[in-house]
């Protein structure tokens, strides 16, 4: 698994390389039987609390960020709205289809900077399966929300106008993976969130109350609200318009033209949300909510929808049931 995020690394930090569109990479993996999905145990709902526990206390020692980096955890991406930045470790687990997780190990941390410092907000388990293979049995029961990252759409939607970017990672996966019968390219992922507790479960995609966290708010003010309206929220906090623009703005390749409006319209909507802090929840999640809807109107009638399709490739959440 190290070796998969230090590409997805390359594709998120390296400067583009302009010129025409270069061929597709393509996966020419040999026909095998489809994998059967593992029946979960019967006794899931005793099972599951003593492996959230195992994983809270795993991560005691990462609550430190300078303990964590000095243990060789690195960035990689930009941070997510409602999710934080990711993290990896060359010496994190590389699971593939069949392993067993060990709840004690998780080979990424995410990290989001509340009150001027980096602070553990969860983990991901990441598990490299193939084309036919269905998602791992992760954690007991049905509720851990995995979805899947496809490494090779993703390389093909973030390479596809940067044609020496694409012609280098092509040679890195067959290096790496398919000349050695590897072909298990697609990142099944699950987040476990450990700090405090998320509205939406211990294994959901987002937490809604982190953008409120970030401006020094109470957890409480994101009750109920939805995740359009806590995404508008987030646009006020000191990153905020980065965080929202400059990875969707790479892998699309934008004009100065688009950005350009991106960032005014974004600013815009963030300097809305920002006045209505002190007037309190309602006030500021109602302007927060339009603030965003405005913000996703400027968005859409700029950037084309080929540009939106290669993001979208390299970004979307599908969810998938073991």
């Amino acid at each position: 698994m190290r070796d998969a995020l230090k590409l997805i690394l390359i594709g998120l930090s390296a400067s583009g390389l302009g010129g025409c569109t270069y061929q597709a990479i393509e996966v020419d993996a040999p026909d095998v039987p489809p994998r059967s999905a593992v029946d979960e145990p019967e006794d899931w709902e005793k099972l599951l609390p003593g492996q959230i526990e195992q994983v809270r206390s795993a991560v005691k020692e990462w609550r430190d960020f300078d303990a964590a980096k000095a243990a060789g955890w690195k960035p990689f991406g930009g941070e997510e709205p409602l999710m934080g930045r990711h993290y990896y470790n060359d010496d994190a687990p590389d699971y593939q289809f069949g392993d067993a997780l060990d709840f004690s190990q998780p080979n990424n941390l995410m990290y989001a900077e509340i009150d001027g410092r980096l602070t553990l907000t969860g983990v991901a388990y990441v598990v490299r399966i193939g084309p036919d293979e269905p998602v791992p049995a992760g954690f007991a029961g049905p509720e851990d929300e995995w979805h899947v990252h496809d490494l090779i759409d993703s390389i093909n939607a973030a390479t596809e106008d940067r044609p020496f970017l694409r012609s280098l990672a092509s040679w890195w996966l067959n290096d790496t993976y398919f000349a050695k019968g590897d072909y298990r390219h697609r990142l099944a992922m699950v987040h476990v969130w450990t700090e405090w507790p998320n509205p939406d479960g211990d294994f959901a995609n987002y937490d809604r109350t982190l953008p409120y966290r970030k401006l020094g708010l109470p957890a409480e003010w994101a009750g109920g609200v939805s995740l359009e309206t806590a995404r508008g929220v987030h646009l006020a906090s000191a990153s905020g318009c980065k965080d929202v623009i400059d990875g969707k703005a790479w892998i699309g390749n934008f004009s100065r033209k688009q950005k350009k409006a991106l960032r005014s319209a974004c600013k815009a909507a963030a300097d809305r949300v920002e006045s209505q802090i002190e007037r309190g929840p309602d006030a500021l999640n109602r302007v927060a909510t339009i603030a965003w809807q405005d913000y996703q109107a400027t968005y859409a009638a700029v950037v084309s929808d080929e540009q939106q399709r290669r993001i979208a490739a390299m970004t979307e959440h599908s969810h998938h049931a073991h």
